[in-house]
C-alpha cells in the first residue's frame, strides 16, 4: 500500500509541475495587438478623389479652358464634356444633327415658348446679323447670342449663348451655355477663344449618343 501510494504521490507531483511549466499562462505570452488607424479624409481629399476633370476628358475632343472657368466632367450620357461658368453655370459640349438656322431657331424658342412665329423669326434675324464666327480646324464655327424677348441694356433676363459647329452632313458639334444675359454677355470673347481652341478627332469617331 506504501508503494503505491508513494507512486500516486510522484505523479500527482509531475502533474502540477508540468501545469506551472510550460503549459502555463504567463504575463509574457500576452501579446497586444494594435489595429493600423484609417486615414481620415478631409473634404478636399473626398473632392480630389471623386473629380479629376483631366482623367475624365474624352479622348475625341480636347480645348484650353479660359481663365475663370473649371471643367465639370467629361462625357456623360450624350455630353462630351461639361465646364463651369459664372456662379454654378454651366457649359455643356453636345454632338447632334440639324443646321444652323434651325437650331438657332429652336434655341430661340426656349427663351420665348409663347412667342408668334414672326417674333421668333425677328429675333433669329437680328442674332445672326450679329453673330461671331471663328476658325476650327479649317472649319467655320458660329457663335450666337440669343436673349429673351424684351432684353434692354443692363437687364438681367434668360440667354444662350451658343457655338455651332457643323462637322459632317449630318452631325454638328454644339458649345451651348443657357442661363443670365449678364453673364453671357460678360463671357462672349471667352467662350468664341474656347470654340477657336476646339481640337476634334475625325469626326466618324465621335461619338453621337
Amino acid at each position: 500500500m506504501s508503494a503505491i501510494l508513494g507512486f500516486g504521490l510522484v505523479l500527482a507531483v509531475l502533474l502540477v509541475s508540468g501545469c506551472n511549466s510550460k503549459a502555463a499562462i504567463r504575463s509574457t505570452d500576452i501579446r497586444r495587438y494594435v489595429a493600423p488607424k484609417e486615414k481620415t479624409l478631409s473634404p478636399g481629399d473626398i473632392a480630389q478623389q471623386t473629380r479629376r476633370p483631366s482623367e475624365k476628358r474624352s479622348r475625341d475632343i480636347d480645348y484650353e479652358i479660359p481663365e475663370g472657368w473649371s471643367e465639370l466632367s467629361g462625357p456623360t450620357g450624350m455630353r462630351l464634356a461639361t465646364l463651369a461658368i459664372g456662379d454654378g453655370e454651366e457649359v455643356s459640349i453636345i454632338p447632334a444633327a440639324g443646321t444652323l438656322r434651325s437650331n438657332v431657331e429652336r434655341w430661340q424658342k426656349q427663351l420665348n415658348a409663347e412667342a408668334s412665329t414672326e417674333t421668333i423669326t425677328g429675333l433669329v434675324d437680328a442674332a445672326m446679323a450679329k453673330a461671331g464666327s471663328v476658325d476650327v480646324q479649317g472649319k467655320k464655327a458660329t457663335v450666337v447670342l440669343l436673349t429673351a424677348s424684351g432684353d434692354e441694356v443692363g437687364d438681367d433676363v434668360e440667354a444662350i449663348l451658343g457655338g455651332i459647329l457643323p462637322m459632317t452632313e449630318e452631325m454638328t458639334l454644339f458649345v451651348k451655355y443657357k442661363g443670365s444675359s449678364v453673364i453671357a454677355k460678360k463671357e462672349q470673347k471667352k467662350f468664341l477663344a474656347f470654340m477657336a481652341s476646339l481640337r476634334i478627332a475625325a469626326a466618324e469617331t465621335v461619338p453621337v449618343e
